[in-house]
């Protein structure tokens, strides 16, 4: 996974050489298309955890993809399979992140939290658990610097302008830098 990410991270390093007079050349030909209708970056996000149902909205018109990340919408993520595992092994997480509505995002909870920090505390006995999570922040650091990449890009090739599917562009793009699939894992950073 984090050899596929670091190519797709790369990729960006390509696109930026490209200056507004090479894309002015072709943007127009892209009309509103937009990474928004990228249903496969969508079943992506959904699976670590970035779910909301208003992404799938654009694919109405094609029932086999919108049933498809529906279906994604409803699926625990990622987080949400390592925090069952950390319950089946006996860590105490409430009903209120086992049998969370899995059609959202994600909150961070704070028994969450102490369970994170009794692994990270007690690595050598919880050794997979702890390996987990720090593959799992590996898996949200390369996304963030993937998230970057592509504000920077954008921001060196068409400034503030507004992006091509009717997002404010660059704001939108800072905005998704905001978002963490795993906050407890970034967080105990500041607890142990």
């Amino acid at each position: 996974m984090k050899t596929i990410q670091q190519q797709l991270i790369t990729a960006w390093d390509v696109l930026r050489t490209m200056t507004p007079a090479d894309y002015l050349t072709f943007r127009d030909a892209l009309g509103p298309s937009s990474g928004f209708q990228s249903y496969g970056y969508r079943l992506v996000e959904f699976a670590l955890g970035n779910k909301d149902g208003n992404y799938t909205l654009v694919h109405r018109h094609d029932p086999v993809v919108a049933a498809r990340l529906q279906e994604a919408l409803t699926r625990p993520s990622l987080y949400d399979e390592a925090l069952r595992l950390m319950a089946r092994r006996g860590f105490a997480l409430s009903a209120a992140v086992l049998e969370r509505d899995l059609t959202q995002p994600y909150r961070p909870h704070e028994e969450v939290l102490e369970a994170w920090r009794q692994v990270y505390l007690n690595a050598r006995t919880h050794w997979d658990l702890y390996d987990l999570a720090e593959k799992l922040v590996d898996i949200e650091d390369n996304f963030q610097h993937w998230r970057f990449s592509h504000v920077q890009a954008v921001k060196r090739i068409i400034g503030r302008k507004p992006g091509t599917g009717g997002s404010s562009g660059v704001p939108f793009l800072e905005k998704a830098l905001q978002i963490s699939f795993f906050p407890e894992l970034y967080e105990l950073r500041s607890v142990i």
